[in-house]
């Protein structure tokens, strides 16, 4: 049943991250292309999400390592970091959809 558990954590995560990649991509070229005051404050924001984004990968990562008994902690730890990432993300898009408005 663990094997089935991970199979699936290791899927669903694989296509987060890469959901997660393309979202920031999309919100980088809307930075790249507006003439918005701050942008600077932008390219931060969206610096600060890459390093969310490769924290989770790592979570992600550490949890494919661990052996069957750490597993769960392991997926713990990762899911909290992918919630982080989520929230992050719908939290800029928020913003920059006010502020495109």
């Amino acid at each position: 049943m663990i094997t089935r558990e991970r199979q699936a954590f290791e899927t669903l995560s694989r296509d987060f991250i890469q959901h997660a990649a393309n979202r920031m991509e999309r919100l980088r070229s809307i930075v790249e292309r507006a003439e918005i005051d701050g942008r600077e404050r932008w390219e931060h924001t969206l610096d600060g999400l890459r390093g969310l984004r490769n924290r989770a990968t790592a979570h992600i990562e550490a949890a494919h390592r661990a052996d069957d008994d750490a597993w769960p902690f392991a997926r713990a730890r990762a899911d909290q970091v992918i919630v982080e990432l989520m929230r992050a993300l719908d939290d800029i898009d928020r913003r920059m959809q006010r502020l495109a408005a």
